[in-house]
C-alpha cells in the first residue's frame, strides 16, 4: 500500500525531506509525494512539484504531513493537518514554548493522529554508532559528556526569521540547542539543569547568542552542552567519557565536515604509541542519509536504535528548554 506524504514548508529542510522521499523510493519504498505547500513561496520552488494551498494539499489525506515551515507558523500548520485526518512529523523544536507544546500534544490527544518530531541527528552514523556503544556499556560507567554545536553563520542572518525572537521563539538555546537537549536525553534520560549562561552581542536582534548548559541525569553526572551562533567555523563534536573509555563523534557533514567516530580505552597509550594512536576509527560519513532514514524508520517501522522522537520525548526537552531558560533569566 503506497504511504502519501505532504511537505508543508519548502526551505531547506522542506527540500531535504523532498529529497529523503525520492531516496526512499530508490530503496523501493512505496512512498509518494501527496503534494507540497509553503506560505511564502512561490511555486517556481516546487521543483517538480505544484505549490498548492494548504487545505488544497490536505483535501487528499495524506498519512504524512511534514511541518518545516518557521517555528512561529508550525503548531498552525500541524493543527489544520491533524485536524484533516493525516498523523505529523513537526521538524524541531516542538513549539516555542512549553505552552505551544501542550497544544500540540492536546491537537494530537483530539484527534487521535500521531505527532512525531524531527530530530534528524538521532540518525546520523556516528550518533547512532554511539548510542549503541552506550547501550552495550561500552565504555563503563559514564564520568562525563561534552557537547558542543555551532553555526558558523552568514553575513544578513540578522533578517531571517532564524534570528528574530518571535518567529523562531528564541536564540540559541532553542535552535540549534534542542537538538543537544534531545541528544542529552538520549544518553542520559530525563536531565536536571545545574546552570545556564548566555551572552548576546552581535547580531543584535535581542536573542541569546552563546549558551553554556550544565545538565545532570541519574546516569551522567554532568552534561556540558556548548551552543552558539556566533562560533564562525561550523562545528558539532559530542564526547562521552567513562570509567573504561570514550567515544567520540566529530562533524556532521557539509560546512562541519565528514562525520567520524572514534572509540578509546583507557590508557590505550600503555601498549605503545600515544593515546590518539591507540584509538580506533569505527566510520566515516557524510551523513547525507539521515533524513531518509529517519522518515523510514518513522513510516516503515522503528529501526534498532532509538527511532523518531515521540511526543512525550519532545514535551521533556521542552520542559528542560525552559529549565534553562529560568536559570538563564529568560522570558518568552
Amino acid at each position: 500500500m503506497t504511504v502519501t506524504v505532504g511537505i508543508a514548508g519548502l526551505g531547506l529542510i522542506g527540500k531535504e525531506r523532498l529529497l529523503a522521499m525520492e531516496k526512499l523510493q530508490g530503496r523501493g519504498r512505496d512512498i509518494e509525494v501527496a503534494g507540497v505547500f509553503d506560505p511564502y513561496a512561490d511555486s517556481s520552488l516546487g521543483g517538480d512539484y505544484r505549490v498548492e494551498t494548504l487545505p488544497a494539499l490536505l483535501s487528499s489525506q495524506p498519512d504524512l504531513v511534514v511541518v518545516a515551515t518557521p517555528h512561529s507558523s508550525a503548531l498552525e500548520v500541524a493543527t489544520a493537518a491533524l485536524s484533516s485526518g493525516s498523523d505529523v512529523l513537526v521538524e524541531k523544536p516542538l513549539g516555542r514554548s512549553a505552552a505551544e507544546t501542550t497544544e500540540f500534544a492536546e491537537m494530537s490527544a483530539l484527534t487521535g493522529r500521531s505527532v512525531h518530531v524531527g530530530f534528524n541527528y538521532r540518525f546520523f552514523p556516528g550518533v547512532r554508532a554511539l548510542l549503541a556503544d552506550l547501550d552495550r556499556q561500552a565504555f563503563g560507567d559514564l564520568i562525563n559528556v561534552r557537547m558542543t554545536l555551532g553555526h558558523g553563520g552568514s553575513p544578513g542572518d540578522e533578517k531571517t526569521w532564524k534570528l528574530d525572537g518571535e518567529h523562531a521563539g528564541g536564540g540559541c538555546l532553542i535552535d540549534p540547542g534542542i537538538h543537544l537537549i534531545d541528544l542529552a536525553q538520549q544518553i542520559g534520560g530525563e536531565c536536571a539543569v545545574s546552570s545556564t549562561n548566555t551572552w548576546s552581542g552581535f547580531w543584535g536582534t535581542g536573542i541569546e547568542e552563546q549558551a553554556h548548559v550544565v545538565l545532570e541525569a541519574r546516569s551522567v553526572p554532568m552534561i556540558d552542552l556548548d551552543i552558539s551562533i556566533v562560533r564562525w567555523r561550523s562545528t558539532f563534536r559530542l564526547e562521552v567519557n567513562g570509567t573504561e573509555g570514550y567515544g567520540l563523534v566529530e562533524g556532521r557533514g557539509r560546512s562541519y565536515g565528514p562525520q567520524t567516530y572514534r572509540t578509546g580505552r583507557r590508557w590505550g597509550w600503555k601498549d605503545g604509541g600515544t593515546q590518539a594512536e591507540s584509538e580506533r576509527v569505527v566510520l566515516s560519513s557524510d551523513c547525507s542519509d539521515s533524513f531518509a532514514d529517519e522518515l523510514e524508520d518513522l513510516l516503515f517501522g522503528p529501526s534498532e536504535s532509538g527511532g523518531v522522537c515521540t511526543l512525550a520525548q519532545a514535551r521533556s526537552g521542552m520542559d528542560t528548554l525552559e529549565s534553562c531558560r529560568m536559570h538563564a533569566g529568560i522570558s518568552r
